[in-house]
């Protein structure tokens, strides 16, 4: 019975040596890649069940430890040595390589945890250096957020310094960018340049560096006086949203009286005329029209079905034309809802080859058509979105007829809905945008879909400025889970030490009682 008892001490004190040397080791990666504070109680914990375990075993085992060491012993404990040192080995090269070759990937099905392209598009053409302060601690939730976006700008350029401050340690900063505990806490600043990123999103934050890096500001001028869409309007006809959209991006707004005009003014980088329902007076439209022909103006026309706009015999000229129809579309839900299913090869659409492909829906439009086979000199042409072929510019349901295609009367598709014009090059040629809808940029559209993208690249690339031309950063929205640091650190200790090194324990244990018996 003694002896019994003493070969139970023996393998139990053999089972405390093996946890005495996992904790050892379990204890050095945690001070190294986990905790680094020697006071920690996870260290101390750790490390006090390294000593009392290894007392143990030489407690039980004092008198065969020799024997052991020269006997077939040796191989157990070496084995079991050189098993925990390639696995410490082996963790300690996986954490080395995350840290100095982070890598991540987005398996979402719209890519929504990537930068947009118009967010690398940015920061790839800064070329002064831009700083970023911001002023969350590490137990504020937004900060793991913040700090990881921040690192995936940093991947894209290495013009960005980013300075993560805790408000509560650096009261003097603070208090000299004047942060409080409501409001932007993240301030961009390039040379004598500030700007503050309202929201902690990457739209808004992405707008904030690329208004510090920017050159002045483009002015865009909303014609008024004959019952345009406005763009303080906040209901669902009004074009707030898509004017609020355009301020984000850096671009001046302002309305303009055409009939108070003799010349546009010196500032206007592009003239919006969005769903005009009277006709423009034939000095207004003669005023729109030398403005592109002879001074090289830029024009978006958004003209609506069954309106006569006094720009026909102007379009005209262009070689374009409305068409005087509705556009149906049997492949949508809603028929006299257009659907844009093909895009030109176009600045404006370029982004759309990327996997954010969206489509723009038009509710309620007109045709855009060529007129002739060929452009009129000096001018390019581009059929910048179409339906699908079985769409058709429908025209006897304008006098009450029914809703079927009739061919010889009827337009058939692929049907175009929008178009780009240009005549010259660089900064000194005319632009102009026509599209048979003006609903697609109101507050109750513009949301849907690829009508925003849409709406913002046909302003940017009238008003030359490319650079904005994007697939935009989508609204995310996610479920979050707060924790204190307490937390955080042991969620990681248990999730990177305990739960590893107790498998790895009690794997040698299994091994160890059976090559015991």
């Amino acid at each position: 019975m003694a002896t019994s008892g003493n070969k139970d001490n023996r393998q139990f004190g053999r089972a405390m040596g093996t946890l005495g040397l996992v904790a050892f080791i379990a204890t050095l990666y945690a001070k190294i890649f986990i905790i680094p504070e020697f006071t920690n109680p996870a260290i101390l914990v750790q490390g006090a069940i390294t000593v009392v375990a290894l007392a143990i075993y030489f407690a039980t085992n004092f008198r065969t430890v020799g024997d052991k060491f020269g006997g077939r012993g040796t191989l157990f404990l070496t084995t079991t040595a050189v098993s925990a040192a390639l696995l410490a080995g082996a963790l300690v090269a996986v954490n080395y390589i995350a840290v100095k070759k982070p890598k991540t990937w987005d398996l979402t099905k719209d890519q929504i945890f990537m930068l947009s392209d118009q967010t690398v598009g940015v920061l790839k053409g800064i070329t002064t250096e831009v700083t970023v302060t911001a002023f969350y601690s590490l137990n504020d939730r937004e900060y793991g957020e913040l700090d990881n976006r921040l690192k995936q700008y940093k991947e894209v350029t290495g013009m960005l310094k980013v300075e993560l401050l805790d408000p509560q340690k650096h009261l003097a900063e603070g208090k000299q960018f004047n942060i409080g505990q409501t409001g932007p806490r993240i301030i961009v600043k390039s040379g004598n340049k500030e700007s503050r990123a309202k929201e902690l999103t990457e739209e808004s934050l992405t707008n904030a560096i690329s208004e510090v890096t920017r050159g002045g500001a483009k002015k865009i001028y909303f014609s008024r006086g004959h019952g345009e869409r406005a763009i303080a309007d906040a209901t669902e006809r009004g074009m707030k949203l898509f004017v609020d959209a355009l301020k984000s991006e850096g671009f001046q707004i302002d309305e303009l009286s055409l009939a108070e005009h003799k010349e546009l003014p010196a500032d206007a980088q592009a003239l919006v005329i969005a769903g005009p329902v009277t006709s423009l007076l034939e000095g207004e439209a003669k005023l729109v029209g030398s403005w592109v022909d002879g001074k090289n103006g830029k024009l978006v026309l958004l003209a609506d079905p069954g309106v006569t706009n006094g720009l026909e015999a102007q379009l005209a000229t262009w070689g374009v034309k409305l068409g005087n129809d509705v556009v149906l579309d049997p492949e949508s839900q809603q028929p006299d809802v257009a659907i844009a299913q093909s895009y030109a090869e176009h600045p404006i659409t370029a982004p759309r080859s990327s996997p954010f492909q969206l489509a723009t829906i038009f509710p309620l439009a007109r045709s855009v058509q060529k007129i002739g086979a060929a452009a009129p000199a000096g001018w390019t042409q581009t059929e910048l979105a179409k339906t699908g072929a079985r769409a058709w510019g429908e025209t006897s349901s304008l006098a009450g007829g029914t809703a079927q295609f009739d061919p010889g009367q009827d337009l058939k598709g692929p049907v175009t809905l929008a178009m780009a014009l240009q005549k010259g090059a660089g900064e000194a040629d005319a632009r102009v945008i026509v599209a048979g809808n003006s609903a697609f940029v109101a507050n109750g559209y513009l949301k849907l879909s690829g009508n925003r993208d849409f709406a913002l690249n046909s302003i940017s690339w009238t008003a030359h400025d490319e650079s904005k031309i994007s697939i935009r950063p989508k609204t995310r929205s996610a479920n979050h889970l707060f924790l204190t640091a307490e937390q955080k650190n042991f969620m990681r200790l248990f999730a990177g030490e305990v739960l590893p090194f107790g498998l790895l324990f009690a794997g040698l244990l299994v091994w160890q009682t059976r090559r015991a018996r």
